[in-house]
């Protein structure tokens, strides 16, 4: 998942045409790549869609593929900040997903083509139990 927030200064909306001052002030909005620009100002409907990409990208079983879900959040209290949310490193596909044998190679060649960058911060999440 590939999360780009993005600051709309107060009264500002991105992607619209100038001419159309009654959409000023909008609440938060998402717009996903694969959903050819449709504005989404539920969050409930965001988490939905999230949901029906991730099965339609890596399968209903949560395989691994290296193909992000793009998703931009607009909004007046959104700093501009990507957030993309990796798998860790998987070195044998899980029994009973729909993981590759090749599952360590995706997952290594997607990290290392992130943290290449040097405006990167990386964190890492473990489970603690």
């Amino acid at each position: 998942m590939e999360l780009r927030l993005v600051h709309t200064p107060h009264g500002k909306t991105f992607n619209m045409k100038p001419s159309d001052p009654s959409k000023a002030n909008q609440k938060p909005y998402a717009i996903f790549e694969a959903m050819k620009g449709k504005k989404i100002y539920d969050m409930n409907e965001v988490c939905q869609m999230i949901q029906k990409l991730t099965d339609k990208v890596a399968g209903k079983n949560k395989g691994i593929v290296d193909n992000p879900i793009v998703m931009t959040m607009y909004g007046e209290d959104c700093p501009d900040l990507t957030l993309i949310d990796l798998p860790g490193i998987t070195r044998v596909p899980v029994h009973g997903t729909d993981m590759t044998d090749d599952v360590e190679r995706i997952t290594k060649s997607m990290a290392a083509r992130y943290v290449k960058d040097k405006r990167t911060i990386i964190l890492c999440v473990l489970a603690a139990n």
